[in-house]
């Protein structure tokens, strides 16, 4: 069976955004008959264990100081041939990518950055900025395919199985660890907004710090329902009408279930993406996690909720900018014609 390694990390300080992705190409790939497993350093609020829940073999190597002992510790792991290295991690480049060519026969990288050089086969760059195709110009060799913008985004399997609900609902998420918090902020908001009792579902990860403080005040509001860690994101996001929460991947999430939003950004590579989906109507960008307050959040979800043309207009936007035929398909078939190159 065709070995496929994914690297990958996920902790308290990066998110979990890196790995979700790659879990989620991994299934696909699966799905085509192919064996995939990772390699994880093992940093505070490594989720290897949730990895080995979907079914996959993984890793934890020692925490790295530079990319040759990040392929040194690899490559004493990869006992078969590796016909495809998936590397989604900006700590690593070009140097790891050429020390692991000896062991794997392809190379995909996924990024956002655009700001070190890469030895790779194949790179994916799944966010919407001005000019995406020209940005790896100069960073990748002249053979390398490029997979630029969100027809390329990765999603989940159940964004494609889900079904229209009712949109009734506001939808908080800050991603899988919310190292700022801004999910008992949101939670403050919604509560200086009692004279308009708003439902909500409100989404953490495996590794939220604040998870028992969270899940209590959910319990005390009867129109608030708690998640962690779930599985049916979709279904959540169709059940909404409004979502507040970071930028990232849950980008091309919301696009594709057309869902409008108030997003804030919680890391430097979400702020140019998520700026020009403002310029083009597609969410409200309502700055840096810094930025933030309690009546701040509550002004902006109580302003949106009740502008029903604006939350139209926001959902007609996101839609236009990832068609249904985009997606996961799309890598799938960019990687399985690679490998058969």
């Amino acid at each position: 069976m065709t070995q496929i390694l994914f690297r990958a990390d996920a902790s308290r300080q990066i998110g979990s955004g890196h790995l979700m992705r790659c879990l989620t190409l991994a299934h696909a790939l699966k799905d085509k008959g192919y064996s995939c497993r990772f390699i994880c350093q093992n940093l505070p609020g490594q989720l290897g264990s949730l990895v080995s829940e979907q079914g996959f073999t993984v890793d934890l190597i020692p925490v790295c100081q530079n990319e040759q002992d990040d392929a040194r510790y690899c490559l004493e792991r990869i006992q078969a041939p590796i016909e495809l290295l998936v590397v989604d991690h900006y700590q690593l480049g070009r140097n790891y990518e050429q020390q692991m060519r000896g062991k794997v026969a392809n190379i995909m990288v996924i990024d956002d950055l655009a700001n070190r050089p890469h030895d790779a086969d194949l790179l994916l760059d799944q966010n919407l900025v001005p000019q995406a195709e020209l940005r790896y110009r100069n960073l990748v060799n002249s053979n390398c395919i490029l997979l630029a913008g969100p027809r390329y985004a990765l999603l989940r399997a159940e964004f494609y199985q889900a079904k229209a609900e009712q949109r009734t609902r506001l939808l908080v998420n800050f991603g899988g660890t919310d190292p700022d918090n801004l999910t008992l902020m949101a939670l403050d908001a919604l509560d200086l907004l009692k004279s308009q009792p708003i439902p909500a579902d409100i989404v953490i990860g495996q590794s939220h710090p604040a998870a028992d403080v969270i899940r209590q005040r959910c319990e005390q509001q009867p129109l608030w329902r708690f998640h962690q860690q779930c599985n049916y994101m979709a279904r959540l996001m169709l059940q909404a009408k409004l979502m507040l929460g970071a930028g990232g991947s849950t980008h091309w999430e919301r696009c594709f279930s057309q869902l409008p939003a108030l997003v804030v950004t919680v890391a430097d590579n979400q702020r140019q993406s998520t700026q020009y989906l403002d310029h083009l109507g597609a969410c409200i960008w309502l700055g840096d996690s810094t930025q933030q307050s309690i009546v701040k959040l509550a002004d902006a979800i109580a302003r949106c909720w009740q502008d029903e043309m604006l939350l139209q207009q926001m959902a007609q936007k996101a839609s236009e900018l990832l068609p249904h035929q985009a997606g996961t398909p799309a890598v799938v078939k960019a990687v399985t014609e690679l490998m058969r190159l």
